[in-house]
């Protein structure tokens, strides 16, 4: 076997390796600002309420958990709260106090 056959299994590592760095950091650098996640979420929540339900109803603060980066709080009157908790890539984690 020639030496340089050796040394194969390592450039596979490395290249498996620099293609999960490349990916991770492209979600990171793709992750929007919390103006749109909330947005998002907001008009998220006025599709899935429906009739009565307005994107001003909802409000959004800071996770204190490490997993998360936001939870936002729709609360219309006469209705019960629906909370969204966002992630750090902007993506929904859990949704609380929908039937």
């Amino acid at each position: 076997m020639p030496r340089w056959a050796i040394f194969l299994p390592l450039v596979g590592l490395v290249a498996a390796t620099v293609v999960i760095g490349l990916s991770m950091g492209r979600k990171a650098a793709l992750r929007s600002d919390e103006t749109e996640v909330i947005t998002r979420i907001a008009l998220q929540y006025v599709e899935e309420e429906g009739e009565g339900a307005e994107a001003t109803d909802c409000t959004a603060r800071l996770a204190t958990a490490d997993a998360l980066w936001l939870v936002v709080r729709c609360a219309p009157e006469g209705r019960a709260a629906v909370v969204y908790y966002i992630d750090r890539f902007g993506a929904v984690a859990h949704v609380e106090g929908r039937g």
